[in-house]
């Protein structure tokens, strides 16, 4: 038995000898000279290409002989850093079945279409190789291939899929990140493919086909399907999916699926992973999600699902003991917590953040000892959280309360079971005093505490998280005191937000690594720092304070920063004029300041500027013509400053994008150049309290942007900037605003795309109101008051439908007032006071509601509200001729009575004494009173030439009374 067994020992380590010479016997020449060729084609940065030398190539470094046969049949190199090209001796690697190029860098070369020779392939990985252009069709050949992996790289196209329909041995493709807008064949490809297993084509710009015109599904093999981030589907969810009852992982999140979840749902009994959110989706829940026994991970958030979460959970989740994440936050659903939650113990991440959940907290929460991630944020709970909420969760590392009516009461002596990393009591009632149980996360990094109700100093301790805290938000409180010197040690910090605080003092020095800072509407002093931050500053906000002094130079050379706002300070001197050309600046706000000089010429080298804010300084000169490099500008404010000189032609030539052009209150002189016509994206226009001239413009009319105006949903992309928070929710850093006069009001807007405007009051403007004008329907304010424009008030402005504002007082207007202005559904504001207008003012509608104040100095005017009555129509002659035999009769009445009267008279002052001498005193005293009268008229206008006085001009609105010394009184 010993001998037998050692014959057999022999005779396999004989046979391991001859595989293993098989193995280290040289490869076959032509295959070795084509890897020798693809290693002089490429470049290998890191050496990983270094072992191809000999002549035994099976030893190279990802390369792989057959046992049997000893050709090459593995080649995988991927994530080694190659650069270059493929060369094509290549394809003479025939016997190939594993191929792995991914993570390499081939500088948007096409893919080979060599590699569709290669017959034997059943591997074939090129993913995030940058590759370019369309997949070679001659892929399709590879009819033996099971795994196909392209993603990666949105340059690599798909005209159609007609060659992956060929692959029928195909068990993985993987497609994601490729475009694919012009497949609209791809499901009925995939449909060749019985064997498919896994299907994964997410953020591939996939076409809106019909999804549910899909008579008979042949992949139902197909265990993971993911197809999330195809936001052009805009389907239903698709039924053929039902079919699929080996699927274990569904993904079509982000998919724009609208409609109700179908019941159908409960047919994959499989699924482990279900993930719908960032859809559209609407209704509850549906009661067959109950038979998903297996269900691990649940994604619905993000869509409009409603219903009461307490009866759809205590009818869904009996069953689904491992369930694990359940995330249905953003949507609608409303209910509570109680006495389903706690049934959930294998939870690891619970999400109901901003849904319209009510009703305690329950403390059996803490029952739940796997959850890590905590939110339940942007709800209406209320009542008080304690330390006996936490009593289980060792394990927790986010937590994030905020936004509810929560009162958070702890022992001051507490010490959590947990050790957090982001913490989150945004608008809790937590203060007075900063929650001193923090103390102990030495692990935290995000903190936000903003609106809670905290007075007072920080604790000393709050600086001492310099290895871990990045992030520190203590907005909206009554924060005391000032800045500690020690801030600039925390160099993890990276966000620090303190805005809305009764902060004091300088600002220190701040920590190299800081991102945004901001301690904006704070009681701050002194000059800037001169080290405000590192190279990473991305925004800086520092405005509502006290901060006086220059602006340092170097916060021109930090090329990372985005935002600035440095408005509402007392900064002074002249703007720095270094402003890098490489510069990423978004946004400038300095205004509301006492800055001097010029505008710098170097703003015009900050190519990627959208708002630029310098309002309410005292800069002077003109604009400098750098500016029109910005073209990417859509917010330019430069309004109550001493600009002068002529607007530029080249505003409308290279600032094409603007949305805001505000330019009032300056000095501008000259006609309004014809250039500013191909503005077609501006919506507010300001020019008003200048010294323009010439007449209105009729190119206003050709403001296309204010022909169908700018919806909610589309608005600028300068409006607002927002950053990453904790829980995963993101808060506004930045909202750009604007000080406007609107609808007789002065208003400050902090959602610009509302502003649709068009101001040139108090200017030297002549001629007429150009009827184009009418056809800007969705022009909201007109304001062309205090100008001399003439003419007649066109009947086509009652065409502009979204009209809540119109004032063209002082001017030099006729004509009547136009009957199509009761059109104006809208109008809530209209001043027409101080023209010649004549005529009866329209009745009805809105006009009702206008008080005397809009017709005032009109005084051909008639009808309500004033109080000169409209005669009828050809009644004016009429009462003429009336009036003229009604004054003839009347003369020759008067004739006879005063003869009659006259002789009565004579005839008793000629027969009485007493009658004579009292006649005569009467007349005395009339002439004595006639006499004081012209003298006081005399000194009156002796009086006023003396003082030089001169009448109120069109310019004032209220009533100036002038008071001097009268004539001394007659004796």
């Amino acid at each position: 038995m010993g001998i037998i067994v050692k014959k057999v020992l022999i005779a396999l380590a004989l046979w391991c000898l001859v595989i293993n010479t098989r193995e280290i016997a040289a490869c076959f020449v032509t295959e070795r000279d084509a890897l020798v060729a693809l290693n002089a084609s490429i470049n290998d940065p890191d050496g990983r290409l270094s072992s191809w030398r000999g002549d035994n190539c099976c030893n190279w470094s990802g390369v792989r002989c057959s046992k049997k046969t000893g050709h090459v049949i593995q080649l995988d190199l991927g994530e080694y850093t190659l650069q270059g090209e493929i060369n094509p001796s290549l394809a003479g690697l025939t016997n190939l079945v594993y191929l792995n190029l991914s993570q390499n860098d081939f500088g948007g070369v096409s893919i080979p279409e060599f590699i569709g020779s290669f017959k034997m392939l059943r591997y074939l990985d090129l993913s995030g190789a940058h590759f370019a252009g369309p997949v070679p069709p001659q892929l399709g050949n590879l009819s033996r291939l099971q795994y196909l992996d392209l993603s990666g790289s949105q340059m690599v196209t798909v005209d159609n899929f007609h060659w992956v329909s060929k692959l029928t041995s195909l068990r993985y493709l993987d497609l994601s990140w490729l475009y694919l807008a012009a497949s609209l064949d791809w499901l009925q490809a995939v449909n060749m493919l019985p064997l498919l297993q896994v299907l994964l084509l997410n953020d591939a710009s996939l076409p809106a086909t019909n999804l549910n015109c899909f008579p008979q599904v042949n992949f139902t093999t197909l265990k993971i399907l993911d197809l999330k981030s195809n936001t052009n589907l805009n389907s239903s969810l698709p039924s053929w999916i039902w079919n699929l009852s080996s699927l274990s992982e569904l993904d079509l999140s982000s998919c724009g699926l609208s409609g109700e979840i179908p019941n159908e749902l409960g047919k994959l009994t499989s699924l482990k992973s279900l993930a719908l959110a960032d859809n559209k989706l609407k209704g509850g829940i549906p009661r067959s999600v109950s038979r998903l026994c297996k269900l691990v991970n649940l994604h619905l958030s993000r869509n409009i699902l409603s219903g009461d979460i307490t009866k759809t959970a205590k009818s869904l989740l009996p069953c689904m003991k491992g369930l694990q994440i359940l995330d249905l936050a953003d949507n609608k659903l409303k209910g509570n917590l109680s006495g389903w939650l706690e049934q959930i113990v294998s939870l690891r991440v619970l999400d109901l953040s901003t849904n319209s959940l009510s009703g305690a907290v329950p403390a059996s929460i803490g029952n739940i000892s796997n959850l890590t991630y905590l939110d339940i944020s942007f709800n209406s709970f209320k009542g008080t959280i304690s330390e006996l909420h936490f009593l289980n969760l060792s394990r927790l590392d986010t937590l994030v309360l905020s936004s509810n009516s929560l009162k958070i009461m702890m022992n001051h002596r507490w010490v959590p079971p947990f050790q957090l990393r982001e913490v989150g009591m945004h608008s809790c009632l937590v203060g007075p005093q900063f929650p001193t149980w923090l103390q102990s996360q030495t692990r935290i990094e995000r903190i936000d505490v903003g609106s809670t109700g905290i007075s007072g100093m920080l604790p000393d301790w709050i600086w001492n998280f310099s290895s871990s805290l990045t992030s520190l938000n203590v907005s909206r409180n009554n924060i005391t005191r000032k800045l500690p010197a020690s801030l600039e040690q925390l160099k993890m910090l990276t966000t620090l937000s303190m805005r809305y605080n009764q902060l004091e003092g300088s600002i220190p020095d701040l920590p190299t690594g800081i991102q945004l800072l901001d301690l904006s509407h704070n009681y701050l002093s002194g000059s800037l720092p001169q080290k405000v931050g590192g190279r990473e500053l991305y925004y800086l906000l520092l405005s509502h304070n006290f901060l006086s002094g220059v602006i340092p130079k170097n916060l021109c050379k930090m090329v990372s920063m985005e935002v600035i706002d440095l408005s509402n300070n007392n900064l002074s001197g002249e703007l720095p004029n270094c402003w890098n050309k490489n510069s990423h600046l978004y946004t400038i706000d300095f205004s509301s300041n006492n800055f001097w000089g010029e505008i710098p010429s170097t703003i015009g080298s900050l190519s990627s500027l959208v708002t630029l804010h310098l309002s309410k300084n005292n800069l002077s000169g003109t604009l400098p013509t750098s500016l029109q490099s910005c073209n990417r500008l859509m917010l330019l404010d430069l309004g109550e400053n001493n600009l002068c000189g002529n607007i530029p032609k080249w505003i409308g030539d290279g600032l094409q994008a603007l949305v805001v052009l505000s330019l009032g209150s300056n000095q501008f002189s000259g006609e309004i150049p014809e250039e500013l016509s191909q503005l077609h994206a501006l919506q507010f226009l300001d020019f008003g309290n200048n010294k323009l001239s010439g007449p209105v413009t009729h190119f206003l009319g050709n403001l296309t942007a204010l022909h169908l105006g700018r919806p909610e949903w589309d608005a600028p992309p300068f409006i607002e900037f927002m950053v990453y928070g904790v829980g995963g929710a993101y808060f506004s850093v930045y909202t750009n605003t604007l000080e406007a006069t609107y609808r007789g009001r002065m208003l400050i807007f902090g959602k610009c795309y509302f502003l649709r405007s068009i101001d040139l009051s108090t200017n030297q403007l002549t001629g007429d109101i150009p009827s184009e004008i009418g056809s800007l329907s969705a022009l909201a304010s007109l304001n062309l008051s205090r100008n001399y424009i003439e003419g007649n008030i066109p009947e086509e402005l009652g065409r502009i439908t979204e009209l809540g504002s119109l004032d063209l007082s002082w001017n030099n207007l006729s004509g009547s007032i136009p009957q199509g202005l009761k059109l104006l559904g809208m109008l809530s504001v209209l001043n027409l006071s101080y023209n010649d207008l004549s005529g009866k003012i329209p009745s009805g509608f809105q006009f009702q509601t206008f008080d005397e104040l809009s017709y005032l100095g009109n005084v051909n005017l008639c009808g309500a509200p004033l109080s000169r009555i409209c005669l009828p129509n050809g009644s004016k002659h009429r009462h003429r001729k009336l009036h003229q035999r009604f004054d003839m009769v009347t003369y020759l009445c008067m004739l006879l009575g005063f003869a009659s009267g006259f002789s009565i008279v004579l005839v008793i002052l000629i027969s009485s004494a007493a009658a004579r001498k009292a006649y005569f005193e009467f007349t005395d005293n009339i002439l004595n009173k006639l006499h004081t009268e012209a003298d006081l008229k005399l000194h009156f206008n002796r009086a006023l030439a003396g003082r030089n006085l001169s009448m109120p001009t069109e310019s004032q609105n209220s009533l100036t009374c002038y008071h001097f010394e009268g004539p001394p009184s007659p004796s």
